[in-house]
């Protein structure tokens, strides 16, 4: 085990530090209801269709709290204007929507401990979306579901060439292995997209980050992450599959029409995408649980979420989670429908999402519907939600893309591309003053 500690008083290290004990205001807080009239919390996101209509469905519905939505431009917009605000001492609002990793959130002393009120409405949300809001023990976000992977085979290609759905990941890289036989592929995998990388290491159980005390505890090559890095290498040393850029989407869709690709993971929201793009190969594909390890004692399926989270100083956070449960509810999940296209956001942070799956499922994309249905539920009745991404998911992520495309390209095995992307966050923690220990 190696160790690196490091002392300073600048930067992030003493953020770092109260990040990692209870960030609350310490101002009590008051009772939604008061009889001084309606709580009022301000609401920061960017969901430009539906995130005013929201509000004020959940202010119509209720005299408690008002919620004033303000509207930013994007993501990283949301995160520069909530960094401008926090540094410059500006009032804060109550809640906004997630754009970084948890653990940055707590680290740079953004986010409020909110265990107490979360504990208290703990029922209402699946394990996965509760696991996604915690930190250390302790609750800095609202609770967030996780879009769960499932997979997806052109029914018509397995068939044609005799192959059963894979259980497992052996028996996913035997599929590859007939299907390459005869020149197709069984999936694939994008040189910039790490993505199903983390998902494999994750649905093997790795945590790449911990907290232990006052510092990380750093870990990209564990014998989890190192058994999901096997599933991919076997992949490309075979010949298994494609290197399809998503940076041209016509080209991309146009592949997986052809029939020439085989299966892929995927989740709800790509759906409508693919059945408005495909046209050769529509009603021949068939969902099916993504493919476990041949030790997992339980199915799990991967996903992760960045939750909205309370920032520090806000003196309502009962108020907040008084909006947030109400978003799990029938009332809150409708009010999300877009008025043009009658679409709705299928609720992926409660237990029970089945009454809302059939609305999320293009029509004449599956060869079965029904069992579509079953196998998204099911999926999020599995879903993981845990992931730390550390104190400096923004830099080493953009390390990881790289790293991953040599793998991708046969210069360096997925491997190397862990232990690659592991020495850049020890160099970037120690470059930053962030105590941290590597496994």
């Amino acid at each position: 085990m190696t160790s690196r500690r490091k002392w300073l008083a600048l930067g992030l290290t003493a953020t770092a530090i109260a990040g990692l004990t209870a960030c609350s205001s310490g101002a009590e807080t008051p009772a939604a209801g008061d009889s001084d009239g309606p709580v009022t919390i301000e609401v920061w996101g960017w969901n430009a269709e539906t995130g005013e209509q929201i509000a004020d469905a959940f202010n119509d519905a209720q005299d408690d709290v008002k919620v004033k939505y303000v509207l930013q431009a994007s993501n990283t917009a949301t995160q520069t204007n909530f960094r401008n605000a926090f540094e410059a001492g500006n009032d804060l609002p109550c809640l906004v929507q997630g754009f970084a990793p948890l653990t940055t959130m707590v680290v740079n002393g953004w986010a409020s401990d909110i265990t107490d009120v979360v504990e208290k409405s703990a029922d209402i949300y699946t394990e996965g979306a509760l696991a996604a809001a915690e930190v250390n023990g302790k609750y800095y976000g609202t609770p967030s579901g996780s879009d769960g992977q499932f997979l997806i085979i052109n029914k018509a290609t397995y068939d044609k060439f005799g192959v059963p759905v894979p259980e497992t990941w052996e028996d996913f890289i035997e599929a590859g292995r007939i299907f390459h036989e005869q020149g197709v592929d069984v999936t694939n995998l994008a040189g910039e997209d790490p993505s199903p990388l983390l998902n494999l290491v994750q649905q093997a159980g790795a945590e790449w980050f911990a907290i232990d005390g006052d510092e990380w505890v750093v870990d990209l090559t564990s014998d989890e992450s190192l058994a999901g890095a096997d599933v991919i290498q076997q992949l490309i040393d075979g010949d298994y599959v494609s290197n399809q850029t998503y940076q041209d989407r016509p080209a991309l869709y146009a592949y997986f029409d052809s029939g020439n690709m085989a299966s892929t993971t995927t989740q709800w929201w790509s759906l409508g995408g693919m059945a408005t793009n495909f046209s050769a190969s529509l009603g021949s594909w068939e969902a099916a649980p993504t493919p476990q390890f041949a030790d997992a004692e339980e199915p799990v399926t991967p996903g992760r979420t960045m939750p909205s989270f309370v920032p520090t100083g806000c003196e309502n956070p009962e108020a907040v989670m008084a909006f947030v449960d109400w978003l799990a509810t029938d009332d809150g999940i409708q009010a999300g429908r877009n008025e043009e296209t009658g679409a709705i956001g299928f609720p992926t942070q409660i237990p029970d999402p089945s009454a809302y799956v059939d609305e999320v499922i293009p029509e004449g994309f599956f060869n079965d519907a029904d069992k579509a249905a079953e196998e998204i539920v099911f999926a999020q009745e599995h879903v993981i939600g845990k992931f730390e991404m550390g104190p400096n998911y923004d830099a080493w992520f953009p390390e990881l893309q790289d790293q991953w495309g040599k793998a991708v390209a046969g210069q360096i095995t997925v491997a190397e591309a862990l232990q690659g992307t592991e020495d850049f966050i020890a160099s970037d923690l120690d470059s930053k003053g962030i105590d941290y220990t590597v496994e």
